[in-house]
């Protein structure tokens, strides 16, 4: 399942930052998680690898973190409209990839091959949004239109448990509001209409990833509904953990 969080006040993008992102497991306070950078966009501002603090801090001020030099246009994060401060543009888009509760279980006091499954079915699922990604295109007396620019600049973070401690695999893909506008050669904000429509399919990329190799280790996999489970981890333990 993926659960789309945008994030518009830069004060609550970086409390957001340390409180869900920074820190790791929940429960081993002062512990960092190290994120990892992703993303087309990403490679063109020689992002790679670990996520450092200040370049996760830079892009949500609207800077390009290897020059410090603004990114995109619009740089202030708020706005006085009809006498009330209202956000001025979106910082980022987290999206939170979360597989089923008992595959949560199995993997985190079973068989830590799963997480690795889990980690490989969100990457792939973050390819195939990433191609929906676009940029706003203005032209003097003609109609403002969308064109695709499939790249985006994503922090990737992993967490194994939830704030109760209970074994809770999910994935935080922090994709920023920029994206390199090629037939314009700049920056532009990232518009991401397509994107939101195109999550029931990221989605079921992400299932299908995710249960072909689970079967492909031996598992079973029991579809109720539109939710499915791996066989064999009782009902009442899923709701214990939920």
């Amino acid at each position: 399942m993926i659960s789309p969080n945008p994030q518009t006040s830069l004060a609550n993008a970086r409390k957001y930052f340390r409180e869900h992102l920074k820190v790791g497991d929940y429960y081993k306070e002062g512990e960092s998680v190290e994120g990892e950078w992703f993303g087309e966009a990403a490679k063109r501002l020689n992002l790679k690898g670990k996520v450092k603090e200040e370049d996760f801090l830079s892009l949500c001020d609207g800077n390009n973190p290897e020059t410090g030099k603004t990114l995109t246009a619009r740089k202030n994060s708020t706005r006085v409209v009809d006498g009330k401060i209202e956000p001025n543009r979106r910082i980022f888009h987290d999206f939170v990839f979360r597989p089923p509760k008992s595959v949560s279980i199995v993997g985190m006091l079973e068989d830590p091959r799963i997480i690795a499954l889990h980690k490989a079915a969100v990457r792939t699922a973050l390819h195939e949004l990433e191609k929906y990604a676009g940029a706003r295109l203005r032209a003097k007396g003609m109609r403002d239109s969308d064109r695709r620019t499939s790249n985006i600049v994503a922090a990737i973070f992993e967490h194994d448990t939830s704030r109760e401690q209970d074994p809770l695999i999910h994935t935080h893909a922090v994709i920023f509001n920029a994206t390199f506008e090629g037939a314009e050669d700049r920056w532009k904000a990232l518009q991401t209409f397509e994107m939101y429509k195109a999550l029931p399919f990221a989605d079921s990329v992400y299932t299908a990833e995710l249960t072909r190799e689970l079967v492909k280790l031996g598992y079973e996999i029991k579809v109720t509904g539109k939710s499915w489970e791996i066989a064999g981890v009782s009902r009442e333990l899923v709701e214990r953990f939920s």
